[in-house]
């Protein structure tokens, strides 16, 4: 009996060592595990972040189910650089704990950034299910359902939303957009309605649907949401050019067009928006003397609301130019350019108002002045060169035509520099030079009468090239066979040649045309008579010609002599 109680106690004594390490050995474990990730949050906010990965690292490995440490070495690893161990983490914390939302929303985040919208969709399915008005979660629920498209689940998650905290601005235009989108125009306008009324004294959502009744042809709707706003805010900045567009549209422009001066006398209204509407308006206008009218109406309301800008004051400059009123029109200008010197338009209205004028020093001041703000703009010393060759300044001409010529690169105003290059170099006496801008001239513009007439006749005067002489004068004369200058030129080509009896014929032609011909055409027509022997008709043409003036240097010589000089 001794004997048995004995064993029994060696049993039970094993028994409960052995009972004694399973247990103490979990516990260990655990208090491992807890320790570890004690000290992984502690370095995490800290943010000794290697450190924080070590010590999870350690407490799942002390408890390889721990969920929690899964959960913080997602974020860990994934702010690492190793989104894939990060993704690991957390859908196996999810394996473990399904219930925790936490988890899922980081869950959720992962499948986000992998674009994989699906997946992040189930997900917020059942967080929702939970928590069907959570409006954090119905946001990004939304988002996922806009990139998977699917528009009917976004509107009624947008309507869920909406129920919790009434008309919004967001959610109503997200709604807008989506309904565009599937073509539900008449959603479209409902939403649009709902706003309105949300905000009764908010005029914009008000000038929105105002804008879609007319796109729905819905005019008179459009006009009674036009006219509210009017009533509620008269000084709303875009009621009036609203109300424009809208009278514009309707055909009644009397109504339109005093929306358009209230809309320039509208202080709320910015300056560059009156600047694009008075463009728009006067685009939709012909030429007449109403548009003129109507451009003094508006200039004189710019000139009111905004005595500081330039525009107005160019405005009524250009009205006082169209009616020839120079004069006024160049003070203006003037005063334009005072408010704005950088405004390229007034300054080149102000030199084409000094040219009307025959203003010599004007222009070349003007022009001077507008180089400076306009380096690079060929146009300006294209009319400095014209003022400086009415100066008679030649050489200083030619120089700006050059410089003038090399910044162009428009093919009419480059021939216009060479016309005038060439007519330098003419006064210059460089024949060679002048020729070759003639040539120039003609390589852009093979048909340029003036250029071919006054090279042909120069080429007659140098005895020289006759026949290409004569070939260019003839295209003037059959391109303007009434023109006196390009028919004395063509009969003296032709003069030239010895071609008398036609020179006679095209030189009475100029007679038949011009009544009051000047002294040159007397003086080549008796110079062609001299060639028939008609001496005593030569002298009575050259005696014509002396007393008209504009004759050549030998015109004494051959009235004194009855004898041709040349």
């Amino acid at each position: 009996m001794r004997r048995i109680l004995f064993i029994l106690s060696l049993l039970l004594a094993n028994s409960v060592a052995g009972f004694c390490q399973d247990t103490i050995q979990p516990k260990m474990s655990l208090a491992q595990n807890a320790e570890a990730f004690s000290k992984g949050l502690a370095e995490k906010y800290n943010e000794n972040f290697d450190m924080a990965i070590a010590y999870f690292e350690e407490a799942l490995k002390a408890f390889p189910e721990d969920h929690a440490s899964m959960y913080e070495l997602s974020a860990l690893y994934s702010r690492k650089g190793l989104p894939e161990k990060g993704f690991e983490m957390i859908k196996a914390a999810v394996e473990l704990d399904s219930t925790n939302k936490w988890y899922k929303i980081r869950l959720a985040d992962f499948y986000s950034q992998n674009n994989d919208y699906d997946s992040f969709v189930n997900i917020y399915d059942d967080l929702l299910k939970d928590e069907p008005n959570n409006l954090e979660y119905l946001e990004v629920y939304i988002d996922a359902l806009l990139h998977l498209e699917r528009y009917e689940q976004v509107t009624e998650k947008l309507d869920v939303f909406e129920d919790n905290i009434g008309v919004n601005e967001y959610i109503s235009l997200q709604k807008l957009e989506i309904y565009n989108l599937l073509g539900n125009k008449d959603k479209v306008i409902e939403e649009m309605e709902k706003l309105s009324k949300a905000y009764p004294y908010e005029t914009r959502y008000m000038s929105v649907l105002a804008e879609m009744y007319m796109q729905d042809k819905r005019d008179q709707d459009a006009l009674n949401v036009y006219l509210k706003i009017k009533e509620i805010n008269p000084e709303d900045p875009y009621i009036n050019t609203s109300l424009l567009e809208y009278y514009q549209k309707q055909g009644e422009l009397d109504k339109a067009f005093e929306e358009f001066i209230l809309a320039i006398k509208n202080k709320k209204l910015d300056y560059n928006t009156k600047a694009q509407i008075y463009e728009y308006w006067f685009n939709l206008k012909d030429d007449g003397d109403n548009t003129v009218k109507e451009a003094e109406i508006a200039g004189n309301a710019f000139i009111e609301t905004h005595p500081d800008k330039e525009l107005g004051y160019y405005v009524i400059g250009t009205v006082h130019y169209n009616n020839e009123n120079y004069a006024e029109a160049k003070k203006y200008y003037m005063d334009a350019i005072a408010r704005d010197s950088s405004s390229f338009i007034s300054w080149y209205q102000l030199i084409f108002t000094d040219l009307e004028l025959n203003d010599t020093e004007g222009l070349y001041e003007h022009t001077m002045k507008a180089q400076r703000f306009y380096p690079e703009q060929p146009i300006f010393y294209l009319f400095n060169g014209v003022a400086l060759i009415e100066m008679q300044k030649y050489q200083e001409a030619a120089k700006v035509l050059e410089k003038g010529r090399y910044l162009s690169a428009d093919k009419k105003l480059t021939v216009n520099f060479d016309t005038y290059l060439a007519d330098i170099y003419h006064e210059l006496g460089e024949k060679d030079k002048m020729y070759k801008q003639y040539d120039r001239v003609l390589k852009n513009d093979p048909e340029n009468i003036y250029v071919l007439n006054n090279y042909a006749y120069f080429l007659s005067e140098d005895n020289t090239r006759l026949e290409d002489a004569l070939r260019m004068s003839a295209v003037t004369v059959e391109k303007e066979p009434k023109n006196t200058t390009y028919l004395d030129t063509y009969a003296w080509v032709l003069y030239k040649l010895g071609r008398y009896k036609e020179a006679k014929k095209w030189m009475e032609k100029v007679f038949s045309y011009d009544k009051n011909a000047s002294g040159v055409y007397y003086e080549h027509y008796g110079d062609i008579l001299y060639k028939f022997g008609d001496t005593q008709k030569a002298v009575q043409n050259w005696k014509k010609a002396k007393k008209l003036g504009e004759t050549s240097e030998f015109i004494d010589q051959k009235i004194r002599d009855e004898k041709l000089y040349e």
